[in-house]
């Protein structure tokens, strides 16, 4: 009979504050109240046992479980993204509190209704669509090469000011 291997991060951890450090931070999403909550006292031994290879793996098991079991994959995530964005991009109606909508005078005299537009809600809604799909990056890439790809050439060049 053939052993079935498991997938990784699939077994509880054998060490059991290692296995309650990863159930806090999938619970939490924070490495310090994950390492309170699984009873470290040192937060530097909590953040050295969350760095673990195995510990690793058996958070990313824990999240992957978790999202499957919500439904939530990549391609929920940036349809919810894209409904935000579209959502926060409409001219939306400004209405005061009996209901009506707020009127206001145009540079022409004319009276039309107010408004507004989140645009912080759209700017962020599609920062993170860009940044799933590789449009964007936090990471600052270094090169140390010129355009043609050959390395650099550096002159010092020295100015002396009488």
């Amino acid at each position: 009979m053939e052993d079935i291997e498991l997938p990784k991060g699939s077994e509880p951890l054998a060490n059991q504050q290692h296995e309650n450090l990863a159930q806090a931070y999938v619970e939490t999403a924070n490495k310090k109240k994950a390492g309170e909550k699984a009873g470290y006292t040192d937060k530097s031994n909590a953040f050295r046992a969350i760095l673990r290879p195995d510990v690793q793996e058996r958070i990313k098991f824990l999240q992957e479980e978790r999202a499957e079991e919500l439904g939530i994959d990549a391609y929920y995530v940036l349809k919810s993204l894209k409904s935000v964005a579209d959502r926060c991009m409409q001219s939306e109606e400004v209405l005061d509190r009996d209901g009506f909508p707020v009127l206001v005078e145009g540079p022409d005299g004319s009276v039309a209704p107010q408004y507004k537009f989140d645009q912080s809600g759209a700017n962020k809604s599609l920062e993170l669509m860009m940044k799933h799909l590789g449009m964007l990056s936090d990471k600052v890439k270094h090169e140390h090469t010129g355009a043609d790809g050959k390395d650099l050439e550096i002159k010092v060049i020295r100015e002396f000011i009488d």
